[in-house]
């Protein structure tokens, strides 16, 4: 009979695993047909790792955006493993981020999520839970509102797979088996999924092995084992971003209260942040895609009503979760508190400020893992509440179960419905601004995206001008407010936008980062006509941008036409055209190649006249050039464009050839794409070819003469 109980149990979690893993895909169902929106924008769309044009080595040499860990601009965010699901379906998408791609992305996360709910019913059974309670708590998890970030947008996967390696770690350790080394290496390979899930796994081990031996003493050895790892692996982590001393890029309108100046406001206002997170685990709303910059005024002083809540919540809640524990006989329910309780603790920990300075404000996809803890708590408050005995229990257990059927029900809706939400991302900043109006990011990204999708011209300014208001040190809305006015042709407007723009990102620092780059190149277009001398200004601090910048490339292409409007007549400018539109074509990074190649092709012929001109000027035969049959080294550096087959072009269009089709033969090898120096020696001795074969074409017809 006892082993027949065993296999009935067995079975019931079995059933309660499918059910609640079946659940989790089906309130998310919504989220299969989302875009790329937010963040995914960054991390996959714009991340030159997430396709398999990328060497391979660089998920272990950049981090989770694509920026180089050792490089300021970098958050230090490494989470090679997440990357590199991303990279493989990208791959099978022929490397092509469309919709479809993003449809076929969202499926994984929606099934990541079913696997982590059902795993769940087989953890909260080895903390110590019963049937009833392993079901609750599975059911209230996969259908938690405050999951919907973490599952609908596709950056989230990190929580989503940093999860599921932490849950397999927990679930295979044991002091008892031989397994305990895969627990460890799962746990591992959590941190390689997301940086904070290393504090959670594998110390959870630790307390696991601390609770085993108070029953039955066990090496010492295994109890520190999984710190001793989690230590390596730290050093290793730090190590890759160059050491303590480098620093994560943070914007501090990102996490307002960390960079406050005094201390009595950093402290109230972090802890009312924590608070925050801790609200939206048993009453997730309102939800929204962002929480920095104006979302929550800062707490200056104990006299803001607001400050008491916080530490009410923060150091009253272990305090009755202990009181809960200790309240049981029964040493099983004792254990699963302590657990799920540890569980919390250590998964808060991350992004609680204490240990470092994180990157947001309030952010619900960092939930995911607490979110386990929590509802394994209110599922044992919902079971234990249920009388034993007597006619009233069944009553009050159809009103339990009443509860429970419109608890989760009302959450799935949520679910559901904020899964549309994230779905676009206009849908998503027009949900946010709802939800937070005080957010001047949000109002900008929904400005933005009008714009870019051809929306309402004067919503989309209304938005920019809103976000202004509430905010005037805000440089992107200026930027964003900027090129709404250009758009309806008010250029003096703009030209304003953008240079106050400007002005504020220089002084935050970050008019090389982000869209400042944009921003000045949009201004120096602006400044072409109005003054000429500004604009070249900006075209030349464009210059000074990574060659891989692919805003450098364009920027060089576009100075490169601006010096050619304002040449008259006169060489050196075309010569530094020409030389802007090698630099350009120089770059991998640069995306409308044809144009530029047409663009040196026209520079280069201007070039060949005014060079003629200058010969006929100074008394020189058209058809006499001793630079070109002598190949002096004047002309080798004397010009401004290095290229060798330049200066063969150079010393060619210093004849005037009569022959037809000569010159069209040049410009085919002239606009032939040619960037290495192999092939610039290549292109030379085919263009000194042609230019024989012209000279012996114009030879016989003119009958005599002869120039090699």
């Amino acid at each position: 009979m006892q082993c027949f109980s065993v296999r009935s149990l067995e079975w019931k979690l079995f059933l309660y695993s499918a059910a609640s893993g079946g659940f989790a895909c089906a309130v998310f169902w919504n989220a299969l047909t989302g875009d790329f929106v937010y963040d995914d924008t960054y991390a996959i769309v714009q991340n030159p790792d997430v396709y398999s044009s990328s060497p391979m080595a660089n998920l272990l040499k950049n981090d989770f955006w694509g920026f180089p860990l050792q490089s300021e601009k970098s958050h230090k965010s490494f989470r090679p493993l997440t990357t590199l699901t991303f990279r493989v379906q990208m791959t099978q998408m022929a490397n092509t981020a469309d919709k479809q791609a993003a449809n076929v992305m969202h499926r994984i996360n929606v099934i990541l999520h079913g696997i982590n709910t059902a795993l769940l019913i087989p953890l909260y059974r080895k903390f110590g839970f019963s049937g009833k309670e392993c079901f609750v708590a599975g059911m209230l998890f996969a259908c938690h509102p405050v999951h919907v970030e973490a599952v609908a947008n596709l950056v989230g996967r990190a929580e989503l797979l940093a999860t599921l390696f932490t849950v397999l770690s927990i679930l295979l350790w044991s002091p008892s088996n031989k397994r305990w080394p895969l627990s460890m290496l799962l746990g591992s390979l959590a941190l390689l999924c997301k940086e904070t899930a290393a504090v959670v796994a594998l110390p959870m081990c630790t307390v696991m092995q601390t609770l085993e031996s108070l029953k039955k003493p066990s090496s010492r050895l295994k109890t520190v084992l999984p710190l001793l790892l989690l230590a390596v692996l730290l050093v290793a982590r730090v190590s890759l971003h160059g050491g303590i001393h480098q620093r994560p890029f943070l914007h501090r309108e990102s996490n307002p209260a960390a960079f406050a100046e005094n201390m009595a406001t950093r402290i109230l206002s972090l802890h009312f942040y924590l608070y925050r997170h801790l609200v939206l685990l048993l009453w997730p709303n309102p939800l929204c895609c962002d929480w920095s910059y104006g979302s929550i005024p800062l707490l200056h002083s104990f006299a803001d009503m607001r400050s008491f809540g916080p530490f009410c919540v923060i150091y009253g809640l272990p305090a009755a979760l202990l009181g809960l524990a200790s309240s049981h006989a029964s040493r099983t329910y004792h254990r699963g508190l302590l657990l799920s309780s540890a569980l919390m603790a250590l998964s808060i920990v991350p992004f609680s400020n204490v240990l470092f300075t994180v990157g947001f404000a309030v952010a619900e996809r960092v939930l995911y893992l607490p979110s386990i803890a929590a509802c394994s708590i209110i599922g044992h408050i919902i079971c234990v509440s249920l009388p034993a005995h007597g006619p009233p229990s069944r009553l009050w257990r159809c009103v339990i179960f009443l509860i429970v059927v419109m608890w989760c029900g009302s959450w799935a809706r949520s679910c559901l419905k904020q899964s549309l939400v994230w779905g676009t991302a206009e849908s998503l900043y027009r949900a946010g601004v709802d939800a937070n109006p005080s957010n001047e990011k949000l109002h900008d990204l929904l400005a933005t995206r009008l714009q870019n999708s051809g929306g309402n011209l004067q919503e989309a300014m209304w938005h920019a001008e809103e976000a202004i208001r509430l905010n005037d040190d805000y440089w992107h809305a200026h930027a964003t407010l900027g090129q709404l006015r250009s758009s309806g042709g008010d250029r003096s407007g703009a030209i304003a936008s953008y240079t106050k723009a400007l002005r504020l990102a220089e002084e935050q620092q970050l008019d090389t980062v982000a869209d400042a780059p944009k921003v000045r190149l949009n201004l120096a277009v602006q400044l072409q006509d109005v003054d000429r001398q500004a604009a070249e200004g900006h075209f030349r601090r464009l210059c000074l941008l990574p060659g891989s910048d692919p805003l450098r490339a364009m920027g060089l292409v576009i100075f490169g036409a601006f010096l050619e409007s304002g040449a008259r007549g006169r060489q050196e400018p075309l010569e530094e055209a020409a030389y802007m539109y090698e630099e350009a074509l120089r770059s991998s990074a640069l995306e409308q190649r044809s144009a530029a190649h047409l663009r040196l092709g026209s520079v280069i012929r201007r070039l060949a006249l005014t060079y003629n001109e200058s010969l006929i000027g100074r008394g020189v035969g058209a058809l006499v050039a001793p630079s070109c049959s002598e190949r002096s080294a004047t002309l080798q550096t004397g010009s401004r464009i290095p290229g060798t087959w330049w200066q063969v072009w150079k010393c060619m269009m210093e004849f005037k050839l009569e022959t037809e089709g000569c010159h069209k033969e040049m410009d085919l090898v002239v606009l032939g794409p040619c960037h290495s120096s192999p092939g610039n020696l290549a292109l030379a001795e085919k263009a000194w070819r042609i230019f024989r074969g012209c000279m012996a074409k114009e030879a016989l017809a003119e009958g005599a003469r002869r120039f090699f």
